[in-house]
């Protein structure tokens, strides 16, 4: 699973419109003398789509000078091996080290600070020894990495700049599905590179890309090398990371209308706290979880499939001490009064959890209904489960 030119709708309806037009005017304005039509376009139509191009023409006007291209120059230990001389002689020979080696990987990066915070994806720049920054005026800087944070997959870089283009944040939660949005980023290194698509679902999870996903899905094209650019509303607003394409079989490849996007006030609020210290906190329950199944559902004798499995409990987490049947069959319906509807869903809402709060699970044990309450913890950095 890896990392399409849409016509928008009122594109379709002014063409629509605009053929209708044509076709009016030309049975109205025939030549009776020759039986030839001449067509005549409605002016008012081609206004309309001239307005409109000129709209995605201002938005890019004003998001392209703030994203930026990302270089990660990487070096590649060589490795151990044996010296090829001695195999005519049936191996055996001395060990050899192969000399290290440099790569280098292209993506793209967001300006959301004047003073040099860049926004971008943690794949973009993992493991690289040195990063170069150039934006779109061919202005070049070296960057500084602030933070990571693998399991969203957000990254925040620092370049030494002043009055320097920005992208605003939008309030990714007033999406709906068919909103127009435009991707900007550099695709296979084409950088300033602008698409255009709609978001084609919100609230996409568990698809093990990362361990807290809740994409937007658009079908704006984006290819590898977006990874870390803009994806804007009408108003030039970022509203998402782009972060990720999905390809038939999971095989490497280019768009082919399934492209994946961090939400902006997730990555708007993890960004914030990499660039505050460097470390985001989450909420810990201390279950390890696994989605329900027909066969579960019929066990515990639910009649949905709502809810998660508790597979186990860490012994010394904030669960840890709570009264549990080993044998019993144990889900999980509810976190403070909220329908659990997938591990996915429940892993973003126990991340927003403040550690050391107050949290009400309701379950499902051997069929009875339950109620226990537990304080939350912070989520160590390799555990697995919320």
């Amino acid at each position: 699973m890896n990392r399409n030119l849409f016509f928008p709708v009122a594109s379709a309806l002014a063409l629509g419109l605009f053929v209708g037009a044509c076709v009016h005017n030309s049975a109205s304005n025939s030549n009776t003398s020759t039986g030839a039509i001449e067509p005549r376009a409605n002016a008012q139509t081609i206004g309309d789509l001239k307005k409109l191009s000129a709209t995605y023409a201002d938005i890019a006007k004003k998001v392209t000078p703030a994203v930026v291209n990302i270089q990660a120059q990487k070096t590649i230990p060589g490795r151990i091996v044996r010296d090829p001389f001695f195999d005519f002689f049936g191996g055996g020979g001395p060990l050899l080290r192969e000399p290290d080696r440099q790569a280098q990987s292209v993506g793209s990066g967001v300006i959301v600070n004047a003073d040099g915070v860049i926004v971008t994806n943690n794949h973009v720049v993992e493991g690289a020894d040195t990063l170069l920054v150039t934006l779109s005026d061919k202005r070049r800087f070296p960057a500084k990495l602030v933070g990571v944070d693998p399991m969203t997959d957000v990254a925040v870089l620092k370049i030494q700049g002043q009055n320097l283009p920005v992208a605003p944040w939008a309030d990714s939660d007033k999406l709906q599905v068919g909103d127009i949005v435009l991707a900007v980023g550099s695709p296979f290194g084409l950088s300033s590179t602008v698409t255009q698509g709609i978001i084609s679902a919100k609230g996409r999870r568990d698809l093990g890309i990362s361990a807290y996903e809740d994409f937007l899905q658009t079908d704006a094209a984006i290819n590898p090398g977006n990874s870390g650019g803009a994806l804007v509303d009408l108003d030039g607003d970022l509203i998402g990371i782009n972060t990720a394409i999905l390809t038939a079989n999971g095989q490497q490849g280019g768009n082919q209308g399934i492209g994946l996007a961090i939400p902006s006030n997730l990555a708007h609020k993890i960004s914030d706290q990499l660039s505050n210290g460097g470390r985001v906190t989450r909420g810990w329950l201390g279950l390890v979880i696994e989605p329900m199944t027909a066969d579960v559902t019929k066990q515990s004798g639910l009649r949905d499939t709502n809810g998660v499995l508790v597979k186990a409990i860490y012994a010394r987490g904030p669960a840890g001490n709570l009264p549990w049947d080993e044998q019993s069959l144990d889900v999980l319906l509810k976190v403070n009064g909220i329908v659990v509807e997938s591990p996915g869903q429940l892993g973003n809402m126990v991340a927003d959890i403040k550690p050391g709060s107050k949290v009400t699970l309701s379950l499902w044990s051997n069929g009875q209904a339950r109620e226990v309450t537990l304080i939350a913890g912070n989520r160590p950095s390799r555990v697995q489960g919320v």
